[in-house]
């Protein structure tokens, strides 16, 4: 009788053998005397089908069973369906060049030394779930016509070789395990590839071609991971992936659209990540990875955003150059080290990363919003002229077109800041950038931002070029929302930057801006560049209103903007002097004809206005003398004079030296 064992088959007679039993016997084919095996492999090729389930085939029977196989007109033969679920081969199973017609099924099934399925065809659909294989394993050059099932269980305890195989149908290794080397080299992957949660002590996918979805989520490579040359038509999922060693993506290019990119979110890198040439088609997402050792991302290209938000970057010292067609996502990025981030594209986003050992921006054509950033350690924001890549600096050139259009003309090759809201400031240089648009509102340690050569700002509107001056964004927006002719305008908020724009800020809070941009210039010793940002502060102190209560109430704002106006008026807060000497003549020239109307009782010779004028000149300057008797009016006109142009020419006098002080 039959044991009974878990297979829904009728087992072998023989104790402890899970075989099948022949047909018309009750022994499997193992244990048939040799005129049955012949006739039940006679029966399996008039049959079709080969079913061997839970036999154990040693080398000479798997040599009659491999003999069954048929010629073709080519030269190959052929095998039809076959099962060899549970079986074992004891000994070296070389199913070399065979066609299988039919499905072949080995699920848990056991080799006990190598296997061979180099050159051979699955035509039907190849199953290997759960399979053991404890020897190496070739399926070089194989071809699978439908899917491919490896998936669940399967364990290859020793190198398994996949180099130029073909899958055309889906190929599933989702929980595999291998120990040995595995070789994708040249593999072609036509439809959708699983390599979820696999386990992999090395892995080589030199050249491989994965033309539909290629999945390796939560897949561990164990030793050494290779994917240089290859190239990813459709989605490629690494998420949750974890590289215990160096892991090798050169020249790789994903070809995914955007919806569909690149997604290593949540991957951990223990040993060196190389993307060095890689190209992006389109997005490519690494929020949340991991790189322990070094992120070389040299000559890569993003057609998308290249999204590594909340990355930590643990032994990274230069980032890039990295070419970004919609801008480089560093949010809540963490970089240990030192680090120097060279970049090229529409968008730097970097709010509330952190660089503790400090950071160097390389930038061109980007837009760079840090707000909640910390860059109090040593950092440097600059423009330059060209890429550090001849190879990455042709192919912007290629895309600035199409970049411009996009845009609608809205580029410029240095660097705009847009943003450093709530960013602490105290390590910050920054050199050829543009800073018209940038917000500064919660900046932390403003005062201690450092602008070198080539910085600028905005400038008001003024009927004379000599009137204008660098104005901040907050003001722009403040006098934008108020002006009634439009002369302001608005600071440009790209509608695709993903952040609200500010509403308008009180004018005492500007005001604080412009004063702690106006220390940091006079701490570096550059009185003509503070003087702007002294004139914006007091701009806004002018249209602040004070407080309704206590000692700080609206009679006291009231006061102190009557003052601020005539001092406006004066001299422009005592740096406009064009202004302060046209008071001083105006004056003159109106206290001249009142002198000549009414201020002598005897006047200088001849009495004319012209003398009067040349008297009222004197009086400013209290060079008057004895022979001209004033009367009560004139005692008056004198004094005031002698009060006035004095005031207004220290007031030109202040003016000039703050334009021309070192």
């Amino acid at each position: 009788m039959a044991i009974q064992v878990s297979v829904d088959w009728l087992t072998c007679d023989v104790d402890g053998c899970a075989g099948i039993q022949v047909p018309g016997g009750h022994v499997c084919l193992a244990h048939a005397s040799g005129d049955e095996q012949d006739a039940a492999l006679r029966q399996f090729s008039q049959a079709g089908k080969v079913d061997l389930r839970g036999v154990q085939i040693s080398g000479s029977l798997f040599e009659k069973v491999i003999a069954t196989a048929q010629a073709t007109p080519d030269g190959g033969r052929t095998l039809p369906a076959v099962q060899f679920d549970k079986a074992a081969f004891l000994d070296d199973a070389s199913f070399k060049g065979i066609s299988f017609s039919g499905d072949a099924s080995f699920q848990d099934a056991r080799f006990h030394h190598d296997a061979n399925f180099a050159d051979v065809t699955f035509q039907g659909v190849a199953e290997f779930t759960i399979a053991t294989f404890q020897g190496d394993v070739w399926f070089s050059n194989a071809t699978f016509l439908k899917a491919a099932e490896f998936g669940w269980g399967v364990t290859f305890q020793h190198d398994v070789v996949f180099s130029k195989a073909t899958f055309h149908g889906t190929a599933q290794f989702g929980n595999v395990t291998i120990d040995g080397l595995a070789r994708f080299i040249e593999a072609d992957f036509r439809d959708e590839v699983w390599f979820i949660a696999v386990r992999l002590r090395q892995a080589q996918f030199l050249y491989a071609k994965f033309q539909k979805l290629a999945q390796f989520t939560s897949a561990v490579f164990q030793g050494g991971a290779i994917f240089s040359e290859s190239t990813f038509a459709a989605t490629a999922m690494f998420g949750g992936c974890t590289f215990q060693e160096v892991a090798w993506f050169n020249r790789v290019a994903f070809q995914g659209p955007a919806q569909f990119g690149p997604n290593f979110n949540g991957a951990i890198f223990r040993g060196d990540a190389w993307f060095n040439q890689t190209t992006f088609a389109d997005d490519a997402e690494f929020g949340e990875v991991s790189f322990q050792g070094r992120a070389i991302f040299a000559t890569t290209t993003f057609q998308g955003t290249a999204g590594f938000r909340a990355a930590v970057f643990e032994q990274t010292p230069r980032f890039g150059p990295v070419l970004a067609r919609v801008g480089l996502d560093l949010d809540d990025a963490l970089f240990v080290q030192p680090v120097e981030i060279e970049a090229s594209g529409t968008g730097l986003w970097c709010s509330g990363a952190r660089f503790p050992g400090g950071v160097t921006f390389r930038l061109r054509w980007t837009r760079v919003w840090l707000e909640d950033t910390d860059l109090s350690a040593p950092a440097l924001l600059t423009g330059i002229p060209s890429l550090s890549s001849s190879d990455l600096a042709a192919k912007e050139k290629e895309l600035v077109p199409a970049w411009r259009q996009e845009l609608a003309g809205e580029l410029s090759e240095r660097p705009t800041v847009l943003s450093l809201r709530r960013a602490n400031l105290a390590g910050l240089v920054l050199g050829n950038v543009d800073m018209t648009d940038c917000r500064l509102d919660g900046a932390h340690n403003l005062d201690q931002l450092r602008l070198e050569a080539d910085v600028t700002f905005g400038l008001s509107p003024a009927w004379a070029g000599w009137e204008q001056r660098w104005v901040i964004a907050e003001e722009c927006t403040w006098r934008a929302a108020r002006a009634r002719r439009g002369r302001w305008d608005r600071p440009s908020w790209p509608p695709w930057a993903g952040f609200a724009e500010p509403g308008p800020l009180p004018p005492a809070v500007i005001a604080g801006l412009y004063r702690a941009l106006r220390k940091g210039r006079e701490d570096a010793k550059d009185e003509p560049g503070a003087a702007d940002f002294y004139y914006g502060e007091m701009e806004m102190r002018r249209h602040a209103r004070g407080q309704a209560n206590g000692r700080d109430g609206s009679a006291r704002g009231r006061v102190d903007r009557a003052v601020l106006t005539v001092y406006w008026l004066a001299s422009g807060y005592g740096l406009r002097a064009w202004r302060a000497l046209a008071w001083f003549a105006g004056i003159t020239a109106a206290f001249a004809l009142a002198f000549h109307r009414v201020g002598f009782r005897t006047p200088p010779q001849p009495a004319t206005y012209w003398t009067s004028l040349l008297y009222a000149f004197r009086a400013n300057l209290s060079l008057t003398d004895n022979s001209t008797v004033l009367t009560a009016w004139g005692e008056l006109l004198e004094a005031l004079l002698r009060v006035s142009g004095p005031v207004l020419l220290g007031l030109a006098l202040l003016a000039l030296r703050g334009r021309i002080k070192r």
